[in-house]
């Protein structure tokens, strides 16, 4: 996959105008949001379809409205189509010249994973030591979702959500920023992103614990950024993306 010459250490791009790269992104993301909802739609009407012709889909999940727990990773399909959309209408306006994989990129990939994932577990024992839930709002659907559907939920969360994730945050949103001279704005900007739309409201919990857990998908989003914007490499951060997945998933299955 591909990159951003701009990002990658070379001359830094200069200063473009700051409300056009605002005005695609905002529309880029109604964009995105709206292919997300269109296929939780689809996916909706369909297990209801087959839930009215005799299929058992197991148990309904309050949480999901009332849709079995197969309608995560199915659902998890559009968040790949709207970084697919965005990458094909983009990737002319937005062209590429990533650094060469190396070794020392190889090893960076694997260390920025290792990172983040000590991140997020000393979040959690931070969350835990001021008594607030230490349990993000999707994770108990995850696990339902998993048990429904093992196979098919790993490979959506773990391999195809990130790829999906990071053409989005970082190919795209990211990429306009730092090719218009202001990757910090992006970094941030998109980080915040990243974690509001992992976690977008409290969901009945103190405002402490939401905090705290979106600093915890913050810090994710920020770690997946500056290794974009060093290497210039999509596919080296969906790789650290789903390093970072795989070992949640792990902890979360078996803790």
């Amino acid at each position: 996959m591909d990159g951003t010459g701009a990002a990658s250490g070379e001359a830094a791009a200069p200063r473009g105008a700051l409300w056009p790269v605002f005005g695609w992104s905002l529309v880029d993301l109604l964009l995105a949001g709206g292919i997300v909802f269109g296929v939780g739609v689809v996916a909706a009407i369909l297990l209801g379809a087959l839930r009215t012709g005799g299929v058992d889909l197991g148990p309904s999940q309050p949480a999901l409205g009332g849709m079995p727990s197969l309608f995560v990773p199915i659902s998890l399909v559009g968040t790949v189509l709207a970084g697919l959309a965005l990458w094909l209408l983009h990737r002319s306006r937005l062209p590429a010249a990533p650094r060469p994989w190396s070794p020392g990129l190889a090893l960076a990939v694997v260390g920025v994973a290792m990172a983040l994932q000590a991140a997020a577990i000393a979040f959690t024992a931070l969350m835990e030591r001021v008594g607030t839930p230490t349990a993000g709002s999707n994770l108990a659907i995850i696990e339902a979702a998993f048990a429904a559907a093992p196979a098919l939920t790993l490979l959506m969360t773990v391999v195809f959500a990130p790829i999906g994730e990071e053409l989005v945050f970082r190919r795209v949103l990211l990429h306009r920023f730092a090719q218009a001279g202001r990757p910090g704005l992006g970094l941030a900007l998109t980080s915040l992103g990243f974690a509001l739309i992992h976690e977008p409201l409290p969901a009945g919990r103190e405002l402490l614990a939401w905090a705290l857990t979106l600093a915890t998908y913050a810090s994710l989003g920020l770690g997946f950024g500056l290794l974009y914007l060093r290497c210039g490499r999509l596919d080296a951060v969906v790789l650290a993306h789903v390093l970072v997945n795989a070992v949640g998933m792990t902890l979360l299955l078996v803790g």
